[in-house]
């Protein structure tokens, strides 16, 4: 019944800002772009596509966002595609996002709400321009039943929390995190630190109009007890 209703309210909320969008076609913004990455780490833990492409499409409206998100293994290690869609609003300092992670791509359904979609919440915080510190609160509410149910069919809110701090140095943006397991979850069996890691990103000049945007994550999971680097560039 929860998933039902979650799924109808995403679907309405998806509808509602298709149409404040095509009302707005004077002010409204088109992004698209492509990461293609080493390796696909999420939340420190490795997805299990290798080399990866990470196409985002998103339409933008004043402090409106609906976009969709994919990551499809480029050796193809796996058959299987994540394709996720997203609502949010941002201000300068706050966004507020809802996703609809679609993990199984290619081997289930995308009807099959009630196992293969998951629902989740993300609300996230910078203090300044001049402070940028982010703290990130991450919590999957509905959704995924196989995946999010504990042993007495309970549902478990696996949540995530994140804070970052970025800076630069000589040209180079350079941002330390830390990614958090709170409680009992699908993450892990109680607190845990998921991801320590630092991620350096610089823009390379290659011609006088076209700069190549270039990053690498070096990822530590206690949680997991592995360990990543990861390189990834955007086009």
């Amino acid at each position: 019944m929860m998933t039902t209703l979650c799924k109808r309210m995403f679907a309405m909320m998806f509808v509602s800002v298709v149409c404040v969008l095509a009302h707005a076609q004077d002010s409204l913004g088109v992004a698209f772009h492509a990461d293609v990455v080493s390796r696909y780490v999420w939340r420190g833990m490795d997805q299990g596509q290798g080399a990866s492409v990470q196409p985002t499409l998103e339409l933008n409206y004043g402090g409106f966002s609906l976009g969709a998100w994919a990551s499809t293994s480029i050796a193809k290690v796996t058959d299987v595609d994540e394709v996720d869609l997203y609502v949010s609003y941002a201000t300068d300092h706050f966004s507020a996002t809802l996703t609809d992670y679609y993990w199984n791509g290619g081997a289930a359904d995308y009807s099959d709400y009630k196992n293969d979609h998951y629902f989740e919440l993300g609300l996230n915080y910078t203090v300044s321009d001049n402070v940028p510190l982010s703290l990130s609160w991450n919590t999957i509410l509905f959704g995924g039943k196989s995946w999010e149910m504990d042993e007495d069919d309970d549902r478990m809110f696996s949540s995530y929390f994140n804070v970052s701090y970025g800076f630069d140095v000589h040209g180079v943006s350079l941002t330390p995190a830390i990614g958090i397991n709170p409680w009992k979850s699908q993450y892990d069996d109680g607190f845990s630190v998921m991801d320590i890691t630092l991620t350096a990103a610089k823009d390379f000049q290659i011609t006088d109009k076209w700069t190549l945007p270039v990053q690498a994550q070096f990822i530590v999971s206690p949680a997991t007890e592995k360990a990543y680097l990861v390189v990834g560039v955007t086009f």
